[in-house]
């Protein structure tokens, strides 16, 4: 069977280092190159440096932009400074989340981050919409995009700015913002986010600069410091810090007040698509909520796992893997807003057998606070 899937730039780097490579949004991409485990851990202690150039990246600008991506999302522009970002969604006319997003302000307009997934619905999305005094291009094939993620990130970037490399990391990037700078030799674009809990960076650079950045990442002085990173780890990562997966926590059914993205929705902004269904929503309070689960014993909690109070079903579970931090499965779910509270007891129904597990607080993994597990 021909395989269809994009690749990008590093394909060759990631089947030279030995990456298992898996379909993810219409791309070819690492899974894993050593373990999940290993990977996961190396981000949690040091860092770890993801391809994400699946990603897509729109740029919106003209006098119309704002005005024109204010349609599409509940969140209040206004206000951004110069190189500030969001995160967001883009909702429809029920208030459901067709994607969720990051947007950056720059100097010339917007920088949009979308799930691969969705690009390219995104994409007809945000055109089909624009103002006439509004611009959109599609950077995803032209540009890459790569997450230095971990305690050790920003000591990586200095490190580099020592060297003869000659980067030029900008220090002290405000959580949630951007900033141009250099790195061997290669214009990039720093910014300070990321989907794994930890501090970090994502950067964006041109396509034709991927490689001599990826090196440069991996080629510091401290061995062992830098490590790629597959997409499984950065899934068992993302569910530790209870960060959503779009197609999984949240679709096109849920509305940012069940997944407990309230704080991204700004009523009084003026009006956006989907803004009379969160204010009927909000007005009656959501009728089921996302919650963090943890089982008894060691199997774990899958996607569509029925989840049953007393004995009857209530919801599903929505993610669900082993937590290498904790030790345990861990899972994200929907239930009725009525047993949502931290301790509920719940069974989980999971391939014929009813699993033992309990609400708790999310995240599951707090950066500085959860304690790891010794090192072996």
């Amino acid at each position: 069977m021909k395989n269809n899937s994009r690749t990008t730039p590093l394909h060759h780097r990631h089947l030279a280092a030995g990456a298992r490579m898996t379909e993810f949004g219409g791309w070819n991409m690492p899974l894993v190159y050593s373990s999940i485990l290993t990977e996961h851990m190396q981000v949690r202690r040091r860092c770890g440096l993801f391809d994400v150039s699946h990603m897509g990246r729109f740029a919106v600008t003209g006098g119309d932009a704002e005005a024109s991506l204010a349609k599409l999302i509940p969140t209040d522009l206004s206000h951004l400074a110069i190189n500030q970002a969001v995160y967001t969604a883009f909702l429809n006319e029920q208030g459901g989340i067709r994607d969720d997003l990051i947007i950056y302000r720059r100097p010339d307009g917007y920088l949009l981050v979308v799930n691969a997934g969705n690009r390219i619905k995104d994409w007809e999305w945000v055109t089909n919409h624009l103002l006439p005094g509004a611009q959109a291009v599609d950077n995803t094939s032209d540009s890459c995009l790569l997450a230095l993620q971990g305690p050790l990130a920003f000591q990586v970037l200095a490190e580099l700015s020592a060297s003869a490399s000659g980067a030029e990391a900008p220090a002290g990037i405000p959580h949630f913002a951007c900033a141009e700078g250099v790195v061997a030799d290669i214009p990039v674009l720093f910014m300070h986010t990321g989907y794994t809990g930890e501090d970090g960076v994502e950067i964006m650079v041109n396509s034709a600069g991927i490689e001599g950045l990826w090196d440069a990442l991996l080629a510091v002085d401290s061995p062992g410091t830098v490590l790629p990173c597959g997409l499984g780890a950065r899934d068992t990562l993302r569910l530790e810090a209870a960060l959503p997966l779009h197609g999984q926590d949240i679709d096109e059914t849920t509305l940012p007040y069940e997944a407990r993205l309230g704080r991204i929705v700004n009523l009084d902004k003026g009006r956006f698509i989907g803004c009379e269904a969160l204010t009927a929503a909000h007005a009656t309070g959501p009728q089921r909520l996302l919650v963090g689960l943890v089982a008894e014993g060691r199997s774990l909690l899958r996607h569509q796992d029925r989840i049953l109070i007393g004995g009857e079903a209530v919801g599903c579970v929505t993610s669900g893997s082993f937590s290498p931090v904790l030790r345990r499965p861990i899972a994200l779910g929907y239930v009725p807003s009525s047993h949502a509270e931290v301790d509920t007891e719940v069974e989980v129904e999971s391939r014929g057998r009813r699993l033992q597990a309990r609400i708790v607080p999310r995240p599951f993994y707090r950066r500085g606070v959860t304690p790891l597990p010794p090192e072996t």
